[in-house]
């Protein structure tokens, strides 16, 4: 015998029960504090890692008969690669990474003073064309501008740096680490349900639903954007040192990292970089300027829709409120996982009001009549 349907009101009750248990849950989660930090870490990871990881299970020749084997194989290899893409880069380029950034750190504040005296001196050559109460005006409003910034970038700085200060049981946690990941990527399958098993069966499908969101948006957006700061932080790299500027490496993982932050992290990448050029080599601050632009163009052209689509879908100046706000409270952490994670929220909310809304045969629809004795339904 058939199950019978459950009624709208019922609906409504396992999807309110099922929102309240969802928010007990991040609360428990955000007050283990590091616990939950390492958990996530290990789960941004194998989220990124993970269509890898597939892609090298599907060439293994014995995947049909030991399925376990091929990915306990790919993830080994994964593994591997890692390990060897570590040792190589520890070797060959953290070395000059550090020379060069030691060098950078002693050298930028004399590195500031001269781009900025270049710049006034560009400026003062304009200077008498501009009217006296219009240029006072633009300066307020640039150090304004600037003043926000740099407040927000303290901010963020003093919150991850009171994180890590505190954290002698994340460093602990990041011991185990690759153990989660590796269990993570191999049990990858089994995570929906055994994130659904604590609760009622009737909150299964909901749940199920909520997980797929956190993919789509979240784990989506996540992969794309390391995706893209590895991409633009190369393409920097490689372009600086042709155009024979000082700090290129240091320069291009600046902009690689930067690029984690939505909306304004590629200009503060450049303006690092222009900077730099503007101290350095002013006559190829034009170039720079320019390779900073084509980037940017080609990566909104071209990268964004291919390799991250419109996974935020929130307006800029959201975003940007949102960098700022969450930079504020969790520093580093919430100026790069903020967008997401927000965007994420829209997302199962729009998900929750959708299935509270009754289904559309029933809005306004009149009560069936019963057919009179004897007449046929057809």
């Amino acid at each position: 015998m058939a199950s019978p349907t459950p009624s709208l009101r019922q609906k409504r009750v396992v999807l309110l029960a099922t929102g309240a248990a969802v928010i007990v849950t991040l609360v428990v989660l955000y007050l283990l504090g590091n616990i939950i930090l390492t958990i996530g870490l290990s789960a941004l990871i194998a989220y990124t890692l993970l269509p890898v990881v597939r892609l090298l299970e599907r060439a293994m020749p014995w995947r049909k008969r030991h399925p376990d084997l091929s990915r306990v194989s790919a993830i080994v290899i994964m593994f591997l690669v890692g390990l060897a893409a570590v040792a190589g880069i520890l070797l060959a380029i953290v070395p000059l990474i550090v020379r060069e950034f030691g060098m950078f750190v002693d050298e930028f504040p004399q590195l500031f003073r001269t781009a900025r005296l270049t710049v006034e001196n560009w400026i003062a050559i304009y200077a008498d064309r501009i009217p006296e109460e219009i240029k006072q005006d633009l300066e307020d409003a640039i150090a304004q501008v600037g003043n926000i910034l740099v407040g927000a970038a303290w901010d963020a700085a003093e919150k991850t740096l009171g994180v890590v200060s505190r954290s002698l049981s994340l460093i602990i946690g990041l011991a185990t680490l690759p153990i989660l990941v590796f269990h993570l990527m191999k049990n990858s399958g089994a995570v929906h349900p055994a994130v659904c098993a604590p609760f009622p069966s009737a909150m299964h499908a909901h749940l199920r639903a909520m997980l797929d969101i956190v993919d789509q948006t979240f784990g989506a957006y996540i992969r794309g954007q390391l995706t893209l700061g590895l991409v633009v932080g190369i393409i920097v790299a490689v372009g600086l040192f042709l155009l024979g500027v000082p700090f290129s490496i240091l320069l291009g993982i600046i902009a690689g990292i930067t690029e984690l932050i939505p909306i304004i992290g590629p200009w503060i990448g450049g303006a690092a970089g222009v900077i730099v050029t503007l101290a350095t080599a002013p006559e190829k601050a034009l170039w720079v300027l320019l390779l900073y632009l084509a980037i940017q163009f080609a990566e909104n052209a071209i990268l964004v829709p291919r390799i991250q689509g419109n996974a935020l879908r929130l307006h800029p100046v959201a975003v940007i409120v949102i960098v700022i706000i969450s930079g504020h409270y969790f520093g580093i952490w919430g100026i790069i996982l903020g967008p997401p994670l927000v965007a994420m929220g829209k997302d199962i909310v729009t998900y929750f009001i959708q299935e509270w809304k009754p289904p559309e045969g029933e809005i306004g629809s009149p009560p069936e009549e019963e057919p009179a004795p004897g007449t046929s339904l057809h």
